[in-house]
Formats: C-alpha cells, structure tokens, sequence
C-alpha cells in the first residue's frame, strides 16, 4: 500500500471516528436541534433517521471561523462574486458551509447523499454551499433566506458578466439545493 493510500485511509478513519464522537455527544441532548452552538436550528436527525447534526460537524465544525479561508480557496471570480452578493445584504449574513473539496470530502459527500457525483464543480473551486445565519450567528436554513442570497449571488454574477447555476433550480434533486451555487461551463451556457 502506497503512503498516499495510507494517508486517505487514516483521513476516512479520522472522519468516521469524529463523526461517531458526535453522534454519542447530539444524542445525550434533549430536543427535536441541535444542542446549542452553531448548528442549533439545525434538527438532529434527517429525513433518514440519521443525525445531522453530527454530519454537519464533522464535515465544518467552525462555518463562521472558517469563513475566510473557504472564500480564499474558491476560483477567484467565483470568491469574488461571494463578496459582492455579501456586501449587498449587510442585513443578512451568511457563511460558505462547504466550498472546494478534495478527493475524500467529495467522496463523504456522495456517501452521505449530499452529493450525486464524485466530480462536483466543488473538486475544482467553481461551486460553494452558502448557509444563511440567523442574528445570534447560528446556521438556519430558511428558504426565504436563501432566494435573498440566490438573487444577490446572481445579480453579482450577472454585473460581473458571469453565468451562475443555483442549486434552487435543480430539478431531480431533493428540496433542490438552494445552498448551491457554481460557475456555469461553456456546454451550460448555451
């Protein structure tokens, strides 16, 4: 076995063991959300029985401090089409919850049907998962929140002169995928 095949074992095990230590910590709290913190109008469990909760950690344990530095990893235009769709809501603020991914998250995401395919947009930087946040800074999926930051997205995208695909338009998918946002390709545009 190669080092580089050690390496992704070791991160898949270091996932799947973080993702357990959260599971044993969401079930010890009483109530349909989260336990406090940042995922608190999150409910634990989704519409599979599994708990989200301890998904959603594991995958950004800190969506509000990791912010940045999933904004500067992003293809440029698209990290600069974020910032413009937040400068035009200072009322309403958001996170990227998920932006470029490597190899083994986007693995994770299809395994936890987040994701169709291992060749997301999210491989290479051009797509990112906006969360809204409510105003004690906690991550809520309101959909009226989100078509706000949908329509910001594309009027920046639009004065850039860039073409955006929104999730929210995603036919087949579940509840669309409102978080969803990624530099259209050529064949897309046509």
């Amino acid at each position: 076995m190669s080092s580089r095949a050690r390496v992704a074992g070791l991160k898949r095990i270091s996932l799947v063991l973080t993702s357990l230590a959260w599971v044993c910590a969401a079930h010890s709290q009483p109530g349909a959300f989260g336990p406090g913190g940042v995922y608190a109008k999150i409910p634990i469990y989704d519409e599979f029985g599994r708990d989200q909760i301890a998904m959603f950690r594991a995958w950004n344990p800190d969506p509000v401090g990791n912010h940045d530095a999933k904004l500067r990893a992003l293809d440029p235009v698209l990290s600069a089409i974020v910032r413009r769709a937040q400068e035009s809501l200072p009322d309403l603020r958001f996170v990227i919850g998920s932006g470029r991914r490597d190899r083994d998250e986007q693995a994770q995401a299809v395994a936890w049907g987040w994701s169709r395919t291992r060749s997301s947009a999210h491989r290479s930087g051009r797509a990112v998962d906006i969360w809204p946040l409510d105003g004690e800074g906690r991550v809520v999926f309101d959909p009226a929140r989100q078509v706000r930051i949908a329509t910001a997205m594309r009027k920046a995208a639009s004065d850039s002169g860039v073409r955006l695909r929104w999730g929210g338009h995603f036919g087949r998918y579940k509840d669309n995928d409102r978080s969803h946002f990624e530099l259209a390709t050529r064949r897309q545009r046509r």
